[in-house]
């Protein structure tokens, strides 16, 4: 009998497009947070503030959307056409600074 792990949770190559760079960079410039950019799943990267996850997002040819995993319950994906589009979620990101700041630092 072979023992296999699951591959959930480990740091993976970053990898991010530009689309996902670009957002990260607005996040950080929106939030004034030290975020991080981390990949821990292969489907999406992850602006990391601390131990906890800000924003998740994902902006390739055939999917953009960003999701605010400490304002909303489940997965949310809120589909976006533009990098530039995730200032208009100020409301999530505002809640999500709130959070980090109250629970995690």
């Amino acid at each position: 009998m072979d023992i296999k792990f699951a591959n959930y949770g480990q740091q993976r190559e970053i990898n991010a497009t530009d689309g996902e760079l670009e957002i990260f960079e607005l996040l950080r410039d929106i939030s004034r947070l030290d975020l991080e950019l981390v990949r821990m799943s292969d489907n999406y990267v992850t602006a990391k503030a601390g131990v906890c996850d800000f924003a998740r997002f994902k902006f390739t040819p055939r999917a953009k959307w960003i999701l605010f995993p400490l304002m909303e319950l489940g997965s949310t994906k809120h589909r976006i056409g533009s990098p530039q589009e995730i200032k208009g979620f100020t409301d999530l990101i505002s809640g999500s600074i709130e959070a980090v700041r109250k629970y995690f630092e």
